[in-house]
């Protein structure tokens, strides 16, 4: 018997949970800047014949919108690849323990084939 013992235990994680918050998550991103997108587009209509004061306190609010919507999405992008970092973490250590066990084995089927031989 090998004097060691692999870890027995599969890793706990919801490969599918964590892939539909993470797809979740991108699809947020993505409609974060559509929308920014869009509101431009409309945006730019209606400063085409616009000055003045009004202007400048829209053009502000916009831009603030505007940034706010992409830093949601990139920090949604981000969590997203948190999570498939997770899951690829999980996959190589469950993977990790597979081959520690298998190595366990082998060790302990050489052992009993050496003390069958003598």
């Amino acid at each position: 018997m090998p004097n060691w013992q692999p870890n027995w235990q599969n890793v706990r994680w919801d490969w599918g949970a964590a892939d539909e918050a993470a797809t979740a998550l991108r699809r947020a991103a993505d409609r974060l800047e559509q929308s920014a997108s869009d509101r431009s587009a409309v945006a730019r209509e209606a400063q085409a014949e616009w000055r003045g004061t009004y202007r400048e306190r829209f053009d502000e609010y916009l831009s603030r919108i505007l940034r706010g919507a992409h830093d949601l999405a990139s920090q949604c992008r981000e969590a997203a690849s948190r999570i498939a970092r997770a899951s690829q973490q999980a996959a190589d250590e469950q993977r990790r323990r597979e081959l520690e066990r298998e190595r366990w084995y082998r060790e302990r089927d050489e052992e009993e084939r050496a003390r069958q031989r003598h």
